[in-house]
């Protein structure tokens, strides 16, 4: 049996009408967002992950927010890895606004993607979109009018933000630096090894040890993250836990990016859990990786 005949639902000037509504209900209750398209590098086909990816493009465009009471999510929470932000949130983009602004300049992208970012202004945030849902409403008139993307906060992991806009690309540059390599001489310390995550320093700054080759080594390499002044040649080096003193033979910057906090601690507090770990397990001797016999109670090695 057909359909009524009389009222028919695939009509292009009902389309036209429901589509120019639905922008402007957005444009009039939505806020401006920052669209920022990612751009693969090195994909990993199998994974269906790049590590690398950059950020280079930035559109602004009018969504709606559907979490008007707040951020949705588990929102901040203190785990076992410190504290946790959970923080998600639901976004509509009329599909007619999204091909005129991004799709009509970048002809690759032609609907929202999941793995491309978001900027919230209001709150500073940057949020990567994690599903879009194309059909809601379900075919109003026969057509689709919306994308519905679902987001959370984005978690930084190296990428570069390259976008042209000052506030967005800080979020790379505020949370990395370039890794110091510092050629290490002569030794009158206390001990002959500096800790990885304690703090190193001379009279003019101060740093946190990312990396050490060892006493034994030929080479004596020094990684570091400067955390305020620079060090200078032929000058001591101190560890403020181990009681190491290398004299200062060179440095050069190094292409290992390190992740920083936005907020770093004074006096040389260490900023990141990881790096305190690491302290202690070299401070403290608490792994040991020799090689004994496990059936022998200890008795042999």
């Amino acid at each position: 049996m057909a359909t009524n005949s009389y009222f028919r639902r695939n009509i292009p000037s009902e389309h036209r009408l429901i589509e120019d509504l639905t922008v402007e209900t957005i444009k009039v209750n939505g806020l401006d967002m920052i669209y920022i398209p990612r751009t693969a590098v090195n994909r990993d086909s199998l994974f269906g992950e790049d590590l690398i990816a950059k950020f280079q493009d930035n559109y602004s465009i009018e969504m709606y927010l559907e979490s008007v009471d707040g951020f949705e999510g588990e929102g901040d929470f203190m785990s076992r890895f410190g504290l946790q932000i959970r923080d998600s949130v639901n976004l509509v983009v009329a599909k007619k606004r999204f091909e005129m602004v991004v799709s009509r300049a970048d002809a690759t992208v032609t609907r929202p993607r999941e793995g491309d970012i978001i900027y919230f202004p209001l709150s500073g945030g940057v949020f990567e979109i994690k599903f879009v849902e194309h059909e809601n409403p379900f075919y109003q008139l026969g057509k689709l009018f919306t994308y519905k993307l679902s987001c959370e906060l984005f978690t930084y992991n190296q990428e570069e933000f390259n976008t042209g806009d000052d506030l967005i690309d800080s979020t790379e540059d505020s949370r990395q630096q370039y890794v110091s390599l510092l050629t290490m001489g002569g030794v009158s310390g206390s001990t002959l090894d500096y800790y990885v995550g304690e703090t190193v320093y001379q009279a003019g700054g101060t740093a946190t040890v990312v990396d050490w080759s060892g006493s034994d080594s030929t080479t004596k390499l020094l990684s570091v993250s400067f955390s305020g002044g620079s060090f200078t040649n032929g000058q001591v080096v101190v560890g403020l836990a181990s009681g190491t003193e290398y004299s200062l033979s060179s440095s050069a910057t190094g292409s290992t990016v390190i992740v920083q906090d936005p907020v770093t601690g004074t006096g040389g507090v260490v900023a990141g859990q990881n790096e305190e770990i690491e302290f202690h397990a070299d401070k403290e001797n608490i792994f040991d990786f020799s090689e004994v016999d496990p059936f022998s109670e200890g008795n042999y090695s």
